[in-house]
């Protein structure tokens, strides 16, 4: 039966988290070449004017397909910076490095809340090809304007999703807890349970990986990594499928 290990990683484009009013950078390139997984979804993905994202150098050096989904323009400083006058020195996204052979089958739009800037937030649809079966992918980066924010933009997602009939995976920081996220979700469930942010004394679970259930999908581990850089941990899990 074939297996597939996926990773989520929110890198904070590639800042560590704001120590004494600054963000440093961190090597991201690095980071994103040691992780240990078949497919890395990455939230806060930043491409700078007349420069390429970090993911972009990776999938080039590592022969790995690269998508992607902007949301917007941005900056760094401060970070994650998205003015609402759409100025900005760069753009923000979602993106997915796929070590396997993948297809991309469009955008999820999840739409804004009210006082969140980014003026697009959506999921990435790809469908993966995992020893030949396909797996249907959800790529996300939901709103943190709490509370009311990740329920709204996880029911819109929710009426999106690919039907049952091949196996689907959803990834990405939800910016909500772990049970919020699965009642919006029925019939999804978990692959990784544990804290993920913030990244140095983690308190809450709001990076995710989950499986729907009627996919059959097992899970044959799932964890939190250790600190990378960023001010999110990544999870992993490896999945199985029938």
């Amino acid at each position: 039966m074939p297996e597939l290990t996926i990773a989520s990683f929110n890198c904070h484009a590639g800042l560590q988290a704001r120590r004494n009013g600054v963000c440093e950078p961190y090597d991201l390139d690095t980071v994103l070449r040691g992780i240990d997984a078949d497919v890395v979804v990455l939230q806060e993905s930043w491409t700078p004017d007349g420069g390429v994202a970090a993911v972009r150098r990776v999938g080039e050096s590592t022969g790995a397909e690269v998508f992607e989904l902007r949301f917007g323009r941005s900056r760094l400083d401060p970070w994650p910076h998205v003015p609402r006058d759409g100025s900005g020195l760069g753009e923000v996204g979602l993106a997915v490095l796929s070590r396997i052979p993948a297809e991309a089958q469009g955008r999820l739009p999840v739409g804004t809340v009210l006082s969140d800037p980014t003026p697009e937030r959506g999921g990435l649809h790809v469908v993966l090809d995992v020893g030949g079966t396909k797996v249907d992918l959800i790529g996300v980066h939901l709103s943190s304007r709490l509370p009311y924010g990740p329920p709204i933009q996880l029911r819109r997602l929710a009426a999106q999703l690919p039907p049952p009939g091949r196996p689907g995976i959803i990834a990405g920081d939800c910016n909500f807890w772990g049970p919020g996220v699965q009642s919006f979700l029925p019939g999804w469930r978990r692959a990784v349970r544990g804290r993920t942010w913030p990244a140095g004394r983690p308190h809450s679970q709001i990076d995710h990986i989950l499986v729907r259930a009627a996919d059959r999908t097992e899970v044959l581990h799932g964890e939190v990594l250790p600190p990378l850089g960023s001010d999110h941990r990544a999870v992993r899990a490896t999945l199985r499928f029938p």
